[in-house]
C-alpha cells in the first residue's frame, strides 16, 4: 500500500494545478467580459445623451418652423417686399376657331 499513496498524492497534486488553472482562466474571462460590458454600457449613455440633444434641437427647429409658418410673420415679411397690388388683368382672346398644332 505504500506505492498508491505518492500516485494519489500526484494525482491530487495535478488535480490542484488543473483546477488552479481553470479558476485562473475563469477569472479572465470574467473580468474581460466585465469590461465589454462597461464599455457598452459607457458607449449606450453616450449614445443616449446624444438622442436627447438630437430631440431638443429637432424641437427647437420645430417651433422655428411653426413661427416662420405663421400668419403674422408671413404678413410682416409681405410687407417688407413693397409689392404693389394689381388691379386689373387683360386677358389675350384667341377665337373660337384657334387651335394649338401638335
Amino acid at each position: 500500500m505504500g506505492t498508491i499513496e505518492p500516485r494519489k498524492n500526484n494525482f491530487l497534486k495535478g488535480l490542484n494545478i488543473c483546477l488552479l488553472f481553470a479558476i485562473i482562466v475563469s477569472g479572465f474571462y470574467y473580468l474581460k467580459s466585465i469590461d465589454d460590458l462597461v464599455n457598452k454600457n459607457f458607449e449606450l449613455q453616450s449614445l443616449k445623451d446624444k438622442s436627447i440633444l438630437l430631440e431638443e434641437e429637432n424641437n427647437n427647429f420645430e417651433i422655428m418652423k411653426s413661427e416662420l409658418e405663421s400668419y403674422e410673420s408671413m404678413s410682416a415679411r409681405i410687407d417688407d417686399l413693397k409689392m404693389v397690388k394689381v388691379s386689373g388683368i387683360n386677358y389675350i382672346n384667341a377665337g373660337d376657331d384657334s387651335l394649338a398644332k401638335k
